[in-house]
């Protein structure tokens, strides 16, 4: 089984100021057919960034880019992912990340040592809306998912988590260095997770359900 580290915020904050630097210049590219807003999530959402020890994979940041456009453009999920694909394509240029990849639910991009046998660092953008509901309530969002076997693109349902922010909430009124705990459980969960499918945000819910479960 792999262990983790966590990475260091001085070693990967240049990271994403770079990498949010580069969303702008798409922002400016895909203006005349649609804005977006960005927003941290995952990991780096939490400052819990981390890395296989003495892996090739480097450490990896998660952005939703957040769609606001007429109701039609919902319609068209492959419009979206591909605007955004030639967008990042011209973005990157002059960067040390490679050409973006269109992943089955997000844009990827990675920068790779000299020899393209390891990964340094990455960043997935996954495509989202939230559909109008009542009363402002984000109770769920839509993302962009690519079926590759039948190159189709579709929008599907995610739903938010605000049960783990109430739990969070608890933990930080009646617990002493909950944080901390967190952080810990993280990592445990993390190094003994043997399901490659299973993403970052899922391991960090997993892990605020055992803290919260145990006090």
């Amino acid at each position: 089984m792999p262990k983790y580290e966590y990475v260091s915020k001085k070693e990967y904050q240049p990271v994403r100021e770079e990498l949010e630097e580069i969303i702008k210049k798409v922002q400016c590219l895909v203006r005349d057919e649609f804005t977006f807003q960005f927003k941290l999530v995952g990991s780096g959402g939490k400052h819990l960034i981390t890395r296989e020890v003495g892996g090739n994979k480097g450490f990896d940041f998660d952005y939703n880019l957040i769609l606001n456009c007429d109701e039609d453009y919902y319609l068209y999920p492959d419009f979206a992912k591909k605007t955004l694909m030639k967008a990042f394509n011209e973005a990157v240029k002059g960067t040390k990340y490679d050409y973006p990849e269109d992943s089955t639910t997000a844009i990827t991009i990675k920068v790779k040592d000299k020899n393209h046998s390891k990964i340094i660092h990455s960043c997935d953008f996954a495509i989202i809306y939230y559909p109008d509901l009542e009363d402002d309530e984000e109770s769920y969002f839509k993302y962009v998912r690519h079926d590759k076997q039948r190159d189709k693109y579709t929008w599907e349902i995610r739903n938010c988590s605000k049960n783990y922010d109430r739990k969070i909430e608890w933990l930080k009124t009646n617990v002493d260095g909950y944080w901390e705990e967190i952080k810990d459980e993280y990592i445990k969960v993390k190094d003994a997770n043997n399901n490659p499918n299973k993403h970052s945000f899922q391991l960090y819910y997993e892990a605020v359900n055992n803290v919260y479960n145990r006090n």
